[in-house]
């Protein structure tokens, strides 16, 4: 959702600052049904990619905006029976059963995975390197192998845990339908068709179930780290069913589809463009040749002579983030080939195919991209209306003596 107003500054929150102890638990906001700690957000911001961290670093506000618009989302699609409606708690229930089986697998297998001694990684040395000698071996070249049998030795723990179980798995028919039962868990799957395929299923469903239930057993489930993941996988499912209900009111009328264009008409323009093909050299007497043959030759047959088996045309635009473009209209196209100097002996040959002028785009080849573009403007309306009136249903307040404890 939409991550609030980007106005705002730091100095706002530094107004409010008092002595708080800050921990993992702090609140940051409570509500009806809502509550986000410094956790919650540290790890929110911990998934941010490097430029949305540098944004949110000096505008925490929006970050945690963002993060209330979220909550409000996963308790409307909740409280509403939109959830039900999409089967997005069904979805939830198996994403939480596969990533807590995973991870208690995985877990089991860093217990039981042996250590790699130096033995192992000579050994392997030798494997890769017949005709070197052990003793010279590098530090690098140590960690590369010692990552390497580390991830066999886990990959090895990781099938044995699974094993046991595959071989503890009893199976029968009933009618149409296949039984596996094992350790006090029996499931049932249909065969449909092939009873081989059919098993294979019905075989990575049990194992699913059974480490999910090893998971639950040693309380995996209640691991902060765990219940923030689900968290915000929910939200950005519940997001996606928000919205298409929100859509289904949004309505785009011919009239104000020709008001737009009528206001933006000068940006309805389609560039100059030049279709061309591009060929690169590492030699400037390859690259003349080339030209000259192409005065002569069609250009495919010429890439052939030359080994440029993958130049095809493009189009280029007079555009300084588009170099072979510059350079075609920097020679006023007066030539239909050029040969320009890359730097770093680098030669590029460019046959100019054709040159296509400037136009205006109509009304008609922009109704779709303008009806798209206003309804993508009332839907962000509507939801900024909407998650307005969900802060005041579920009392959203903001614990502004703790928000130091994400400055």
């Amino acid at each position: 959702c939409d991550t609030g107003s980007k106005t705002q500054t730091v100095s706002k929150f530094q107004k409010e600052r008092k002595a708080v102890v800050c921990s993992e638990n702090t609140t940051l906001v409570t509500g009806k049904g809502i509550e986000i700690t410094v956790g919650d957000y540290k790890y929110v911001k911990k998934l941010l990619n490097p430029e949305a961290k540098k944004f949110f670093a000096s505008h925490p506000e929006n970050l945690l905006e963002r993060m209330i618009n979220r909550r409000l989302v996963i308790r409307y699609v909740e409280d509403s029976g939109i959830a039900e409606k999409y089967g997005l708690n069904e979805k939830m229930e198996e994403f939480k059963k596969e990533y807590l089986s995973r991870y208690y697998v995985s877990n089991e297998a860093g217990k039981r995975a042996k250590t790699v001694k130096e033995e192992d990684i000579v050994k392997r040395f030798k494997e890769l390197f017949p005709d070197k000698d052990p003793s010279k071996m590098t530090e690098a070249d140590k960690k590369f192998i010692r990552n390497e049998l580390r991830v066999k030795l886990y990959d090895r723990a990781v099938e044995e845990i699974y094993d046991e179980v595959r071989k503890k798995l009893q199976f029968k028919k009933n009618g149409r339908m296949l039984i596996a039962s094992c350790c006090g868990i029996e499931l049932k799957a249909p065969i449909n068709k092939d009873e081989k395929e059919a098993k294979e299923k019905l075989t990575k469903k049990f194992l699913t179930e059974y480490f999910y239930r090893k998971a639950v057993e040693n309380g995996y489930d209640r691991n902060p780290e765990f219940q923030r993941t689900f968290t915000e996988y929910f939200a950005t499912k519940a997001i996606d069913i928000f919205r298409k209900e929100l859509k289904k009111g949004i309505k785009v009328s011919d009239e104000e589809i020709k008001e737009f264009y009528d206001k933006n008409k000068d940006k309805f323009l389609m560039p100059e463009k030049a279709q061309a093909v591009a060929l690169y050299f590492n030699s400037k007497d390859r690259a003349m040749e080339a030209k000259k043959e192409l005065s002569s030759s069609p250009w495919e047959k010429v890439a052939r002579r030359f080994g440029r088996f993958n130049a095809k045309p493009k189009y280029y635009y007079n555009d300084p983030k588009d170099p072979i473009g510059t350079l075609i209209f920097m020679s006023g196209n007066k030539e239909n080939t050029i040969v320009a100097d890359l730097g770093e002996n680098r030669f590029v040959v460019i046959k100019i195919l054709k040159i296509v002028p400037q136009k205006q785009i109509t009304l008609a080849e922009a109704k779709n991209y303008i009806k798209l573009r206003l309804s993508r403007r009332k839907l962000r309306e509507k939801e900024k209306e909407f998650l307005k009136e969900l802060k005041e249903k579920y009392h959203v307040k903001v614990q502004r003596e703790n928000l130091n404890c994400i400055l």
